[in-house]
């Protein structure tokens, strides 16, 4: 499926330090190709670090709307061994870390996931702590900074 795939044969990842803050010790998500660790992502999102820019890759859609031109979101699913890709536009790549998908997002995102024999819970962003079953957002990010 376009936009989002476990990634076959690419077993967890040389620990490498967050590209902002240069915590190590875990296989950070990556955005582009840049870890980063989840205190970074949740001071981007809050608008206490610069904000992120990345280079768009026009040969992919976005695994929510189709959307050709997208930043890669690497992420280490709980209790997989391979990374999951997943690549976004712009609007949705900020939806995500801001925790702010709308609902149609939220689900098609959780039917994608199941079909590859995933479940939201295995993916931090996505996690019951910031949306309810129907896809609410629980814990949005204000843009108001």
């Amino acid at each position: 499926m376009a936009g989002l795939r476990i990634v076959a044969g690419m077993e967890v990842m040389p620990t490498t330090p967050c590209n902002r803050c240069q915590a190590d010790g875990c296989p950070w998500d990556r955005i582009g190709d840049k870890p980063i660790c989840p205190d970074c992502q949740e001071k981007v999102a809050q608008g206490e670090e610069p904000a992120l820019v990345e280079k768009v890759d026009f040969t992919h859609s976005c695994a929510i709307c189709e959307h050709m031109g997208t930043v890669r979101y690497l992420t280490y699913p709980l209790h997989l061994k391979e990374p999951l890709e997943i690549h976004l536009c712009g609007e949705h790549l900020k939806a995500l870390l801001y925790r702010r998908l709308d609902r149609s997002a939220f689900q098609h995102l959780v039917e994608r996931l199941e079909s590859l024999g995933l479940t939201t819970q295995q993916i931090f962003l996505l996690h019951n702590a910031f949306y309810d079953a129907a896809g609410r957002q629980l814990q949005p990010v204000s843009e108001s900074w």
